[in-house]
Order: C-alpha cells, then sequence, then structure tokens
C-alpha cells in the first residue's frame, strides 16, 4: 500500500458528510461508493480490504491487491490476516467476562492471579484494571521473551516510576500478562479461553486465536519496506501471547463489531453484561478504556494492529451504528486509512505523518559540523547517494526511508541519518556523535564526548530483534528503532544508564556495558540484551 494521490479521494475525505445516520439512504450509498472507489484506487501490490457493518450486518467488503504478491494471489473479502493489537480487545473482553462471573476482579492485584509476578515498588500494586487501561508503569515489549510464560519472571524485580493509573504508556508486556493472569482464573490455555468465550459464540470459524504453523499457509503473505523502499517478505514467527496472536478476515471481524455494537449483545445472548461493558468504554488515561481507544464522547471505539509485516485498523461508532476493518498485509498507507474512516463516520481525517519515501535528490545539500568539517550530497550516476567531505569521495547505499551508508570503507561501516524541517528540507546529517547542519542553518550543539562509545547499531538475533541505531543529534544522545526518521532522545540516569527524555515517567530504560576497543559491546533495553553489530 503506498499514499493514495488522487484529488477525488482527498476531497472526499476531507469534507464529505457522514455515512448515517440510521437507516442508510442515498447518503450511506453514495459514501460506501466513494470508499470502495478508495479501495480501489489504491497504488501497490499488498493487499487492502475494508469491511463495514451496521447493526445487523455486513454492508460493504472491497479488496485490493495480492494476499501473495510473487504467486499471483489476488486479496478477497475472505483472505485471512493478522490483526496485531487489535488482539487487546479481545482479552479484555475475556477477563471482563471473568468479572461478570465473579471469578476476576479487575481492581484486585495481578498477583492475585500471578503469584510470581513480583516489581519492587513503592506503590499500591499492580492491578488487572491498570494492565488493560496501560497505565500499569510497565514497559511496553521484552522482544526475548514475548509470548513466553517467563515474562512473569522476567519483569520481577522491576520498579516502576509511577503509582498504577497515574500516566499512560503503551505496554504489550502488560497485555501478556493479562493472558497469562486469564489462563490462572479459565484454567485452560489462553488462545482456548479465547475460542470458547468469544470465536465460537460469536460463530467466527475463520479466525484463529494464535498464530502458528498451521495457519502459515491460510494466510496471506506479509510483507515490509525494505531500506531501499521495495517489499519484501517479511520475517515468519509464531505467536500466542494476549497482546497480539489473533488471525482472522474481513466477515469475522464484522461480526465481532456487530456484538460490540450491540454493547456485548448477541441473537444467542449477552457475551458481557452491560455494566461491565460501560466499564471497558470508560477512558482511564489518554483517551484509552479496557483494550479500546476512545473517542467522540465515547461512542467510537478503536485500535490499529500491527505485526510481522502485517497492518489492521478496527473502529466501531456506537450512536451511528457503524463498524469497519481494514486489513492488510504490508506498509499501511495511514492518510488512505484516515480518509476511508472520516468518510465513513464524517469526523474529519487525523493528521498523520509525512512516511513519503523521497528520492535522492531530496537529499542533496551542503552541511557543516564539528570544527568547520562539511559533508557535501549529491545524487550519484546509479541512483546512489554521493558523500563529498573534501578529501573523498563515497558511494552510499539506501538503509531506511531517512538513511544512507556505506558497508565496506577503510574506516569500517557508516551511516548518515538525515532529519527534515517543515518544509520537507533536510536541515541536519547525523554520523555517530557528529551533528551537521544545512549551510544556512546556526551551528549545531556538540555531544559530550563520554557519549562517542554509546554510539553504534546494537542487535538481537530472532525475528523480532529489534534493532536499534544509538547516536547523537546535537548535544543529545538518542535511538531508533528501524526507522531513524522516529528519533527518542534520551537522558542520563546513572553511569551508562539512560532513560526516554520525554515524557520524564516513561519505564523504558536502557544500560551500556561491556566495552571492547573504547566501544560499549551490549546495550540492556528494558533488560533485553542487543549485541553491537557492525553495520551501518
Amino acid at each position: 500500500m503506498t499514499r493514495l494521490f488522487l484529488l477525488l479521494a482527498f476531497v472526499i475525505g476531507a469534507i464529505a458528510p457522514a455515512v448515517a445516520q440510521e437507516g442508510g439512504g442515498a447518503d450511506r450509498e453514495a459514501a460506501l461508493a466513494d470508499i470502495r472507489a478508495m479501495v480501489d484506487g489504491a497504488s501497490g501490490d499488498s493487499a487492502l480490504v475494508v469491511a463495514i457493518t451496521d447493526r445487523d450486518r455486513s454492508i460493504m467488503v472491497a479488496a485490493h491487491g495480492y494476499a501473495d504478491i510473487d504467486r499471483g494471489i489476488a486479496a478477497t473479502a475472505d483472505t485471512r490476516f493478522a490483526i496485531g493489537s487489535i488482539s487487546k480487545s479481545f482479552a479484555a473482553v475475556a477477563l471482563m467476562q471473568m468479572a461478570d462471573e465473579g471469578r476476576f476482579d479487575p481492581d484486585a492485584p495481578i498477583a492475585r492471579y500471578l503469584p510470581d509476578f513480583q516489581v519492587r515498588s513503592r506503590y499500591a500494586p499492580i492491578t488487572g484494571a491498570s494492565l488493560m487501561s496501560h497505565t500499569s508503569g510497565l514497559p511496553n515489549y521484552l522482544a526475548n521473551v514475548a509470548s513466553m510464560r517467563f515474562l512473569v519472571t522476567a519483569l520481577s524485580g522491576f520498579e516502576p516510576r509511577y503509582a498504577p493509573g497515574e500516566h499512560f504508556w503503551y505496554s504489550n508486556s502488560g497485555y501478556q500478562l493479562l493472558g497469562y493472569a486469564a489462563e490462572a482464573v479459565d484454567r485452560r490455555p489462553f488462545p482456548t479461553v479465547v475460542q470458547r468465550r468469544i470465536l465460537d459464540p460469536l460463530g467466527m470459524t475463520a479466525t484463529a486465536p494464535q498464530i502458528d504453523d498451521r495457519q502459515r499457509r491460510q494466510m496471506a503473505t506479509s510483507y515490509e519496506r525494505a531500506p531501499d523502499g521495495d517489499l519484501v517478505v517479511a520475517p515468519w514467527f509464531e505467536y500466542i501471547a494476549a497482546d497480539g496472536a489473533i488471525v482472522s478476515n474481513a466477515p469475522d471481524m464484522t461480526a465481532y463489531a456487530r456484538m460490540l455494537l450491540a454493547r456485548g449483545g448477541t441473537p444467542k445472548g449477552r457475551l458481557l453484561s452491560d455494566r461491565a461493558f460501560s466499564r471497558m468504554i470508560t477512558p482511564v488515561r489518554d483517551d484509552y478504556g479496557y483494550g479500546f481507544d476512545i473517542a467522540e464522547h465515547g461512542e467510537m471505539l478503536s485500535h490499529t494492529g500491527s505485526i510481522a509485516g502485517f497492518q489492521a485498523y478496527f473502529a466501531v461508532h456506537l450512536e451511528q451504528g457503524l463498524g469497519i476493518v481494514i486489513l492488510g498485509n504490508g506498509p499501511a498507507d495511514r492518510a488512505l486509512r484516515e480518509r476511508i474512516v472520516a468518510r465513513l463516520f464524517g469526523i474529519g481525517p487525523k493528521p498523520v505523518p509525512d512516511l513519503t519515501w523521497r528520492g535522492v535528490e531530496s537529499f542533496a545539500g551542503h552541511f557543516v559540523g564539528p570544527g568547520g568539517k562539511a559533508l557535501e550530497f549529491r545524487p550519484g550516476p546509479s541512483g546512489d547517494l554521493l558523500m563529498d567531505d573534501g578529501a573523498t569521495v563515497l558511494p552510499l547505499a539506501r538503509i531506511g526511508r531517512e538513511g544512507w551508508g556505506a558497508h565496506l570503507t577503510p574506516a569500517g561501516p557508516r551511516a548518515f541519518l538525515f532529519f527534515r524541517d517543515v518544509s520537507g528540507a533536510v536541515s541536519e546529517v547525523v554520523e555517530g556523535d557528529a551533528t551537521f547542519v544545512h549551510a544556512d542553518v546556526p551551528r549545531a550543539p556538540m555531544a559530550p564526548a563520554s557519549y562517542g562509545p554509546f554510539v553504534g547499531r546494537y542487535s538481537a538475533h530472532g525475528e523480532e530483534g529489534p534493532s536499534v541505531r544509538i547516536y547523537a543529534r546535537g548535544a543529545k544522545l538518542v535511538l531508533s528503532y528501524a526507522d531513524s526518521s522516529l528519533p527518542v532522545p534520551l537522558a542520563e540516569d546513572g553511569a551508562g544508564h539512560f532513560r526516554f527524555e520525554t515524557p520524564a515517567y516513561a519505564p523504558e530504560r536502557l544500560q551500556f556495558d561491556t566495552v571492547a576497543e573504547g566501544k560499549t559491546q551490549r546495550l540492556l533495553l528494558n533488560g533485553v540484551p542487543l549485541y553491537r553489530i557492525e553495520l551501518p
């Protein structure tokens, strides 16, 4: 999926009225036709499936692209995709069912159900409610133990920075704990909990509660963006944790939407009491309830999902009586998604980051760094980018949307990360601990020399990684994940220890250690070991 440039679709998404209004009619049909045109007009080969339902039935399904690009298998309404973090709402529904039964108390310490979960805290205990609302203070993700029961032990000794409920910090780890708590209450594996409590009652026969090798040939192939911008097959891995393991298709997800539009009701009886449903959709912090973002004065529930190259979006509007699911197997076109959602619900598209893959010409320019050292970048003859420092001209290969690098040089691998101003023009280039600014921009501050040993790329083996780059931008040490255009400034928190600079309460922690030849060889990210790898 790539950005949609059709002027008609932009105008539709920006100013058209809502689909409706109970009762449908001409406005609804026009809006559905507009949305179908947006899907049909989407560019790119990866799949995009959009399904819309009212309270009673599915009213539209549109598909674009391929479930498998290499084999030429077109995406259809029945194509199955991983839905990523939309799975979190299933975990919340299952636990609130147990609350209805008097078997789970959201306000009780989660250690009641997981006795081996023992964090070090001077605050009140972490509860199920704080985990479901992402206000527990736990870190986001521990890749080395994700989808493994050992996560409970791995978090032992963690010390939260704030009391449960005080701040919102998205935590996949928290939802994984909730899955293990649900297992303890129901005395069965979490995928079976979801199957028996939600999938079977709703007739979601095409949905699987876990990603495993049995599903692989029955799902769309997933794709991710390679450093040069091409689509490549995303790494495959099995996953069974509560934060993001569900595989589904458009018809099944619209059945789930209809249950939510009925506030927990189904034709065969209630899945959730009205009291439990109301608590689920009551915002706790930052407009998040239990498993859903909450908007439109409590009337709109939504969530995005991303895992292993799959991208998804789900929303229901309780007042309008409409639900939508957007499923894909490649990079998400967020601008297109916002226009579709705006056209359906009439709420106006949200601003989204500009994720355009710009051409090599946009990186050209003259930049000045420490001690007056200058770098000039210009397009090369073979689609590469040439770096000229006055002494040598070095051809660079693309290593990300905003990054270029050289793998084999006498000085070792080199990586140049580019940053743009609000106009989209490159204003800064960073290499390691040196910042080079455009000749027309004031000189950047210098990073402390003590940051030098930390700078580099760190990776963990395995399908999920992660892989991060540590560099200095101006006077600050900065982290970026796979995409160099999303920098996270760091603040010192002791010798070799750092935290996210903002917000100050963020639980994510970094520790550098094991110095060899003047460089730290290991980075512990929330306790997950990443190791220096000599790649740009």
